[in-house]
């Protein structure tokens, strides 16, 4: 297991730290931005246009740039691209970072401490062409269980609040592979019964698979499909659904 600090949260104190009048100006574009990102220019450190907090949000910028370079690469090739051009910006980015001396107590300051204390972990995307910079659409589908909970405040007991996050990554997870969720789960809860105990062939229930990609992205027959009366899954070799799940929830949260 790898501990990850992802870019944007470092970017976003440095953004709190520029002067309300100056944030107007910036832009904190992601890599799945509809609105692309100009090519940052070169020198961030030696810029006298921009104030300290800027050129913090400017150099996580450049990296972002770069990102949206290398998103669609095999993880194999991203992780090359990324190793032999975006240390050179972290090394810029942390030699200037030890020339500030900010005033105790702004928000620079905890800026600087922030990126500091997570030099490592925020590099160590890095590592590994399969891990993002930034955590940015997980947030987003988080979004709306933050909705609900505002709706129903609490959940009684822990268990509630597993059986929450279940159908929450379910549901997350469906929508991220463009199926209809109410077919999803209604097609989860009509063969699952038959794999419990015995889950050979429950691969083909996963989300991307093409069998549920078949009878989930458009209109369901919910009359006809019962579970007295629906076709059996393909026999598949045997995958416990409980592993399935856990990959699904951490996909998505």
């Amino acid at each position: 297991m790898m501990v990850k600090t992802f870019c944007e949260h470092c970017r976003r104190k440095f953004f709190e730290a520029v002067p309300k009048a100056r944030q107007k100006k910036l832009k904190l574009l992601d890599i799945n931005s509809e609105q692309e990102l100009a090519e940052p220019p070169q020198g961030t450190a030696e810029d006298s246009s921009l104030l300290p907090a800027e050129k913090g949000v400017a150099f996580c910028n450049r990296l972002f740039y770069m990102e949206r370079l290398y998103k669609e690469l095999p993880q194999e090739e991203r992780k090359q691209k990324r190793q032999e051009t975006e240390p050179a910006i972290w090394n810029e980015f942390w030699t200037w970072l030890e020339t500030l001396e900010p005033a105790g107590g702004s928000k620079l300051e905890k800026a600087v401490n922030y990126a500091f204390n997570h030099k490592e972990t925020l590099m160590n995307y890095l590592l590994d062409g399969r891990c993002e910079i930034s955590n940015n659409v997980a947030e987003r589908r988080a979004k709306t269980y933050v909705t609900g909970r505002k709706n129903f405040l609490f959940h009684d007991t822990a268990d509630g609040a597993t059986a929450s996050a279940i159908v929450l990554s379910l549901i997350e997870t469906a929508k991220a592979n463009n199926l209809n969720i109410y077919h999803y789960l209604y097609t989860l809860l009509l063969y699952m019964p038959d794999y419990k105990n015995e889950p050979a062939g429950i691969e083909k229930l996963l989300p991307w698979s093409d069998f549920i990609k078949e009878r989930c992205c458009g209109l369901i027959d919910v009359e006809n499909q019962t579970p007295e009366h629906h076709e059996p899954l393909p026999p598949l070799a045997s995958f416990l659904f409980s592993h399935a799940l856990l990959g699904v929830s951490i996909a998505v949260y």
